[in-house]
C-alpha cells in the first residue's frame, strides 16, 4: 500500500512537469494573465528555457525567445536572455531586442513599423538605453534622437551645490534651485549637424516666484551667444544674445496655456518656421532663423526659485547623410572589413590585415533587413596569405538554419577572362552606409601583385572595407577573398586563392562542412540574393 502510494505520487509529479512543458499561458493586449476567453495571445513553453507566444485570434507567432524568469502577474518584468523577437499580426517583426545572461538589455535594439520597415534603433548598456538612438518615418527620412531622461547622470550635468545654486537629480527629474537674484543654469553638449530640430521639456513651475523666468536654452555657446524660450507664471519670452546684444522677439507675452503651480510642456520647432509651443498650443511662429551658436543644451533659472525638468528630448530632423549609418556603437570603431560565414556554427573567413591590430572584434550580419550585432575571436590564422578565421564568441547566437546557399569551387581555379563578382561592405561609416555592395568584373590574371602565386587580379573595382570580401564565379561558387588593390588604379584588385583558404580551414581545432550547395541554374540577381546573408560586416574595437 505504502509502495503504491509513493508510485501515484511520482506519476503525478512526473505528469504535472509534462504538462508545464506544453501549458498554455493566456494574456491580455498588455501582458497581464487572463482567462482563455478574454486572452489576446498566450504562451507555450518549447524547450528548456525557450518560448514561444503566438496570437489567439488567428495563431500567428507573437513571440520567440529565451526567458530567465518568467513574472507570475506581468509580461513586462519577465526577465530575458539572448536575442529575443516580438511580431505583428500580419507576421512582420515588430521588435528584436538583445539580452545578457542577466537578463539585461544589450547591445542594438531593433523597432519596426507594421509594413515593415525599420522605426528605431536603440543602443543598450547593461539594461540602460542610450541617450542618443535613430528614429526613422516610413518614407526612411532618419532623424537622431537624444533623450535624457534623468534617471543617471551618464550625460555629466554639472551637479553640485554651492550658496549660489543647486542641481541634483531626483525621481527622474532635474532639480534646479537659484539662491541669488542672479540666478542660475545647467546646459550639456548635443553636436548637431542639421538646421532642421525640435527640442522640448517639460518644467513644474511650482517653486517660482512672481516675475522669476525659467526653460529652455538652445545653440548655446557662451553667455554672450544664445537662444532661449522662457515663461513666468503667466506669460513667455522668446529671443536670442549674439555678441552680447539681446535681441528680444517676444517680451512678457501674456500665455493662458501656462499651468500656474503645475507641469508645462515648452516645446520649440526650428525649420522654415519657427514655431513655439506650450503644453500643445502654438503661441508664437516666425520664419526668423535662430542662429546655432554652439552645440549646448539646457536649462536657465532667474531670482531666488526652484524649478524641476522632466524628460528633455533634442530631436535633429534628416541629419547629415554621411552618417546615416552610424550607431552609438560604431563611434569608436576603428576599422571595418568585410568576412563570410564558411559554417552554420559560426565560422567566418576574412583577411588577417583586417583584424590585426583589433582589441575587440564585433560582427554585424544581416539578414532579411535585420541586423544583429555579435561578438567574435580570432581562432585560426595565415598572417603570410593574409587570412584569418574568427568564430563568432557570443552567447546570443545561435546555429544557422542550414545549408549555405552557396559552394566551394572544387578545383578552386580560375581562368583568365571568367567573369566574377563580390560583394562587402566598402566605406561603411563613411558615407556608403552599411548595406552589402555588389560590383563584379573579370578575372584579368593567375597571379597577384609581383607575380604573387597565392593570389590573382581582377578587375572587380573595390574599396576600403571590401577587404576579406568573397569572389564567386558567375555560377555563385567561392573561388577566393578580396584583399587589396593599387591606389589611383581603377579596376584593379587582388583575391587570395580558395586553395589557401581550404588550407587553414583545415587547421581549425574541429572539422567542418564546407558549402556545397547547387546554385548552377539560379540568376545572378537570385544568387546576391542567396550570398547577401553570409556576407558579414566586421568592425574593429
Amino acid at each position: 500500500m505504502k509502495l503504491l502510494r509513493i508510485l501515484v505520487i511520482v506519476l503525478t509529479i512526473s505528469n504535472s512537469a509534462f504538462a508545464q512543458a506544453g501549458d498554455k499561458k493566456f494574456f491580455d493586449k498588455i501582458g497581464h494573465p487572463c482567462s482563455e476567453s478574454t486572452a489576446y495571445y498566450y504562451r507555450t513553453k518549447t524547450t528548456g528555457n525557450h518560448y514561444k507566444s503566438f496570437f489567439v485570434n488567428g495563431g500567428a507567432l507573437f513571440f520567440e525567445g529565451s526567458i530567465l524568469t518568467l513574472s507570475a502577474t506581468d509580461e513586462n518584468l519577465n526577465h530575458y536572455t539572448g536575442p529575443c523577437k516580438w511580431y505583428f499580426k500580419n507576421g512582420k517583426t515588430k521588435s528584436i531586442r538583445n539580452f545578457n545572461d542577466k537578463g539585461l538589455e544589450e547591445g542594438l535594439s531593433l523597432f519596426y513599423y507594421e509594413s515593415g520597415k525599420i522605426w528605431k534603433e536603440i543602443e543598450y548598456k547593461n539594461g540602460i538605453a542610450s541617450s542618443q538612438y535613430k528614429e526613422y518615418n516610413e518614407d526612411a527620412q532618419a532623424s537622431l534622437i537624444f533623450s535624457e531622461e534623468f534617471d543617471n547622470n551618464r550625460n555629466d550635468w554639472d551637479l553640485y551645490t554651492s550658496d549660489k545654486s543647486s542641481a541634483k537629480l531626483e525621481n527622474g527629474k532635474l532639480l534646479l534651485s537659484s539662491l541669488t537674484a542672479a540666478g542660475t543654469a545647467r546646459y550639456i553638449s548635443i553636436p548637431s549637424q542639421s538646421n532642421l530640430f525640435t527640442v522640448e521639456s517639460t518644467v513644474n513651475i511650482t517653486g517660482l516666484k512672481n516675475g522669476d523666468k525659467t526653460g529652455l536654452l538652445f545653440g548655446f555657446k557662451d553667455w554672450n551667444n544664445y537662444n532661449f524660450f522662457l515663461i513666468t507664471e503667466s506669460s513667455f519670452y522668446i529671443g536670442s544674445v549674439f555678441e552680447g546684444v539681446s535681441n528680444m522677439l517676444v517680451e512678457g507675452m501674456f500665455s493662458s496655456a501656462i499651468k500656474k503651480a503645475a507641469d508645462n510642456n515648452l516645446k520649440v520647432l526650428s525649420g522654415e518656421q519657427n514655431i513655439f509651443s506650450i503644453n500643445g498650443e502654438i503661441q508664437y511662429t516666425t520664419t526668423t532663423n535662430f542662429k546655432d551658436f554652439g552645440s549646448n543644451i539646457g536649462f536657465v533659472l532667474s531670482g531666488k526659485s526652484a524649478v524641476s525638468f522632466e524628460r528633455l528630448v533634442y530631436k535633429e530632423v534628416n541629419f547629415n547623410a554621411s552618417n546615416l549609418e552610424m550607431t552609438q556603437s560604431d563611434l569608436d570603431v576603428k576599422a571595418t572589413g568585410s568576412g563570410l560565414i564558411i559554417s552554420t556554427s559560426g565560422y567566418v573567413i576574412t583577411n588577417y590585415h583586417v583584424i590585426e591590430d583589433a582589441k575587440t572584434i564585433s560582427i554585424e550580419i544581416t539578414d532579411g533587413g535585420t541586423t544583429i550585432l555579435y561578438s567574435a575571436e580570432v581562432v585560426q590564422k595565415d598572417n603570410n596569405n593574409d587570412l584569418a578565421i574568427l568564430k563568432i564568441s557570443d552567447k546570443a547566437f545561435t546555429a544557422l538554419a542550414g545549408p549555405l546557399k552557396y559552394g566551394f569551387k572544387e578545383t578552386g581555379g580560375v581562368e583568365v577572362g571568367a567573369s566574377v563578382f563580390t560583394i562587402g561592405y566598402p566605406h561603411a561609416l563613411g558615407g556608403m552606409g552599411k548595406e552589402a555592395k555588389f560590383t563584379d568584373g573579370k578575372i584579368s590574371a593567375k597571379t597577384g601583385y609581383n607575380n604573387a602565386i597565392n593570389a590573382f587580379q581582377t578587375s572587380i573595382p573595390v574599396q576600403p572595407g571590401n577587404s576579406g570580401g568573397p569572389v564567386f564565379t558567375e555560377k555563385g561558387l567561392l573561388v577566393g577573398l578580396i584583399n587589396s588593390t593599387v591606389h589611383e588604379t581603377d579596376n584593379v584588385s587582388y583575391a587570395i586563392k580558395l586553395n589557401y583558404v581550404r588550407t587553414l580551414i583545415e587547421l581549425l581545432p574541429e572539422s567542418i562542412v564546407l558549402p556545397n550547395y547547387n546554385s548552377q541554374t539560379l540568376t545572378t540577381e537570385q544568387l546576391i540574393k542567396n550570398l547577401t546573408p553570409y556576407v558579414v560586416l566586421i568592425k574593429i574595437k
